[in-house]
């Protein structure tokens, strides 16, 4: 255990003497990137008696993004993401089909940096919170993560179990700039999913929240001509 904590003390000293990375050095420059982590059912009534945790497992997450930072406060993000949730084994029973929760995003986010404010010689290491909005394609499935929307079953039961809803996250995070054009950062959100839909679904539906965990990774590089 002592030589793991010496070594990895020493890869810190050895990223913190090479990389002279800071915030500031992102400006005007645009970032792309790729995402991935867990979203986690955390807030909102399924049903009459369930609440959305109730149903749906843990979940995967991944995908893709841009950045932009006018300046080195502030960074704007957009990106899509591809999310699903199985529906728990004592929900789903005998039953052979296998339904899941699919909720692919498009977002964009309002990073504030608070790294931008740290006062360091070779400052690599960049604090965040963040806020933004997003249109989330969801859907209930019959039968596997690709398959058709069940019918809603409560009222006429004619209603297809799927929405295109806007929804809003907030969060915070850490990037840490392994190189000047390279960084890495994980960060948890919140997402409140406006679900509700009473003419469709009933009174018993409500808008769905969500934790996602993430980790991922951005290259930033300077926009042609500039």
């Amino acid at each position: 255990m002592k030589r793991f904590g010496l070594g990895l003390a020493v890869l810190c000293l050895v990223i913190a003497s090479t990389a002279s990375a800071q915030v500031d050095g992102t400006v005007g420059k645009l970032g792309v990137g790729v995402n991935g982590g867990l979203m986690i059912p955390a807030s909102g009534d399924f049903t009459i008696d369930s609440s959305f945790s109730d149903y749906f497992g843990v979940g995967p997450g991944f995908g893709a993004h841009l950045t932009y930072t006018p300046v080195k406060e502030f960074t704007l993000r957009g990106g899509f993401t591809y999310t699903f949730m199985k529906l728990k084994d004592e929900v789903r029973g005998d039953m052979s089909e296998e339904p899941y929760f699919s909720a692919p995003y498009a977002y964009v986010d309002g990073v504030f940096n608070l790294g931008s404010f740290i006062k360091a010689e070779k400052n690599i290491v960049n604090p965040y919170i963040l806020a933004g909005g997003g249109v989330y394609f969801w859907k209930v499935t019959d039968d596997g993560v690709n398959g058709d929307p069940i019918t809603f079953p409560y009222g006429a039961g004619t209603e297809e179990w799927k929405g295109t809803s806007f929804g809003a996250h907030f969060g915070a995070g850490v990037e840490v700039f392994v190189t000047p054009a390279l960084s890495l950062f994980a960060e948890g959100k919140y997402h409140l999913m406006i679900t509700k839909d009473e003419d469709k679904f009933g009174d018993d539906f409500a808008n769905l929240g969500a934790i996602d965990a993430m980790v991922g990774l951005t290259y930033h590089f300077p926009i042609a001509g500039k």
